[in-house]
């Protein structure tokens, strides 16, 4: 029976389990009881998101969606979800996060992540809250047709039932030639709660493409930087004819059910103020994910000199990489209906997840079949401690064994009373993990490899300080057999032990009318030659406040100023999808500087964007932050976002 067959009849069974734990959970459904302080929004027309952590969330952790002007300018899908990023010069391709980050799955990881932001991920899709039909509407244009577009709605039925819808688009023909990018992705999604929460469930399906044209960069940057050509739709590249496609497609379902019953004439605050002893079983939670990808890479053109093999094809390059991952979790927790209104002191969860995964490239099939135990605790022993904590490790039978990942955490609030409102917090994450699939095995028209690599070791330690606004930390971080790609575009591994340390400061700080928010890092790798990051980087934003028209016109201008120091910035091969060591040029060193002006009319915003004022007042160019992958020049944005409540 092949790999692929193996899946279904795995896929039919777990059906069948999900159908039998459903026919169980049904009691749920019917004996519902009225439940409605605090979990809806008082105000009608408010709006409240959660994510998709039905297990452990008593009964969810909800977030006011934000509807200010602050950040409202920054609009590039990476900007917002990372400060500091390399990018390939136009919205929608390729980019890197510049702040140093061991965050990894744990369990079977493909390895390739320069388009994620592009993609809709399980962990960061977003539910509401709302009483009435919610929609927003939101778009941005700019110069060499740069067009971004998202819409997205919420509806509820019988006050327990929803159903939203959320669309983004990326449209943009880019500054030079072959830049385009075409990115979209769509996902529905559904929810339900009884009136008691007894039960409920959150359900969707989305689809991710993205379709980007590859020009390898500049094939000379002298033009550019001497500003030769000031009409750079005409200055040459290296690659004419290539392609990359990357498409996801998910299916998510979880659902929970409370085992302990609630009386009927239970109210909130008799619950809270209860002092008899209450026998409470906790939750039962359930996790379904199918996750399909396909990564394509074309080329017309193999023989253009930009690659250093051909292994298959001489007259075109189609290079394709499917894997599709399904997974089953199941786990209990103590968890209580209501943690939101007076949280538990100690809250545990323990599960075991079932992950079956399969990749097919144009040569070989690869299967793997694993559990993956893990368990979180959350302890407050004193209203001043907090304690966090996390496990995970890999049962199999092939190379993902044995791999763990450990994660704590200790704050201890002290001055809680305002304006003080300081903490302490120490962390520790362990990770002992097999590098990710792409770095093993990998087979295309231009690149090969298989590799035994060892598995990655690094230890984490944190601390850092929070104070109103203010968060200043230092992280410590040593690394055995890191993994990387060298200057040949190969994937190597480094035997040896290194360290890297981070520091940084944010901070977002008021004073009448004006606003001043920063991040500043600083990062130090012991071995340069294997990891390589901006000493410093900075993120500075200036604004001024003002209202109008008796308050109904609200007004944010100022300056967003971005800087990293000079290094070897790593190189981008578009046939990988990926970013590798480069010794031949250096980046950095210079301020990229936009000034802004946002609006807010009610539930509409506005904002007007000159992006890289500073680029009209320079004889050398130097805005790159990947090697031969200039920024955009001088130009204007407008975009806008309107919310409305029907």
């Amino acid at each position: 029976m092949g790999a692929e067959n193996k899946i279904e009849v795995r896929l039919k069974n777990i059906y069948h389990h999900i159908l039998v734990l459903a026919i169980l959970l049904i009691h749920g459904i019917v004996s519902g009881q009225v439940y409605r302080s605090g979990f809806y929004p008082e105000d009608s027309l408010a709006v409240e998101s959660f994510h998709n952590r039905l297990d452990i969330e008593s009964p969810l952790n909800l977030q006011p969606i934000d509807t200010t002007l602050k950040d409202f300018e920054i609009y590039n899908w990476p900007d917002r979800k990372y400060p500091f990023i390399a990018s390939l010069g136009n919205s929608g391709l390729a980019y890197k996060n510049l702040v140093f980050n061991i965050q990894r799955p744990v369990g079977f990881n493909y390895g390739i992540n320069t388009f994620d932001a592009y993609l809709f991920q399980q962990e960061e899709l977003k539910y509401y809250l709302n009483h009435k039909p919610f929609s927003e509407i939101g778009y941005v244009t700019g110069a060499s047709k740069e067009q971004l577009f998202h819409a997205r709605h919420q509806q509820r039925f019988f006050k327990k039932l929803a159903f939203g819808v959320d669309f983004e688009l990326i449209n943009s023909l880019g500054t030079y030639q072959h830049q385009k990018s075409n990115n979209r992705k769509i996902a529905f999604k559904s929810e339900y709660f009884t009136d008691n929460l007894k039960y409920g469930f959150i359900a969707n399906y989305s689809h991710s493409k993205v379709v980007v044209q590859e020009n390898g960069g500049l094939a000379n940057d002298s033009i550019y930087e001497h500003n030769l050509e000031p009409d750079r739709s005409i200055i040459g590249i290296k690659l004419w004819n290539a392609e990359t496609n990357v498409r996801k497609a998910q299916i998510g379902f979880q659902q929970y059910y409370q085992l302990s019953p609630r009386k009927k004439n239970d109210s909130d605050s008799a619950y809270l103020h209860d002092k008899k002893l209450q026998i409470r079983f906790g939750r039962l939670s359930h996790t379904f994910l199918y996750d399909r990808n396909a990564l394509i890479y074309k080329d017309e053109n193999p023989t253009s000199g930009f690659y250093h093999n051909i292994y298959v094809d001489s007259i075109a390059t189609f290079d394709s990489v499917f894997f599709q991952t399904l997974e089953n979790s199941f786990s209990w927790s103590n968890a209580d209906y209501v943690d939101r209104l007076k949280p538990q002191p100690l809250v545990l969860l323990f599960g075991i997840k079932h992950q079956v995964s399969q990749v097919n490239d144009i040569l070989n099939s690869y299967s793997y079949n694993q559990l993956i135990p893990y368990g979180e605790i959350r302890f407050t022993p004193h209203p001043l401690l907090n304690i966090e904590g996390e496990a995970l490790t890999v049962l199999s039978d092939n190379e993902y064994r044995g791999d763990f990942k450990i994660y704590g955490l200790a704050q201890l609030a002290i001055l809680r009373n305002q304006p003080y409102n300081t903490t302490f917090n120490f962390a520790i994450k362990t990770q002992n993990l097999a590098p990710p699939f792409f770095y093993k095995h990998f087979f295309s028209n231009h690149f090969k490899w298989d590799n035994n690599f060892s598995k990655t070791f690094s230890n984490q330690l944190s601390a850092f300080i929070t104070q109103k606004q203010i968060k200043l930390g230092i992280d410590f971080t040593t690394l055995d057999n890191y993994f990387y790609i060298a200057a040949d575009t190969l994937p190597a591994q480094h035997k040896a032990s290194f360290q890297l340390i981070k520091a940084y400061l944010e901070n977002d700080f008021r004073l009448g009318k004006f606003d001043f928010s920063g991040k500043l890092f600083y990062q130090k790798s012991s071995n340069d030659q294997v990891l390589r990051v901006p000493e410093f980087l900075a993120y500075l934003t200036f604004t001024f406040n003002m209202r109008f028209m008796k308050g109904a016109l609200n007004t944010r201008s100022g300056f967003d100023l971005w800087y990293n120091s000079t290094y070897y910035a790593d190189a981008y091969m578009p046939a990988l999808r990926s970013f590798y060591l480069q010794n031949e040029k250096q980046i950095g060193n210079f301020v990229h500087a936009d000034f802004f002006i946002n609006f807010q009319v009610k539930r509409t915003r506005f904002f007007l964007k000159t992006q890289n004022i500073l680029s009209a007042f320079v004889r050398h160019y130097n805005y790159y932050t990947v090697p031969h992958y200039p920024l955009q020049d001088l130009g204007v944005k407008f975009g806008l976002d309107w919310r409305f409540n029907d």
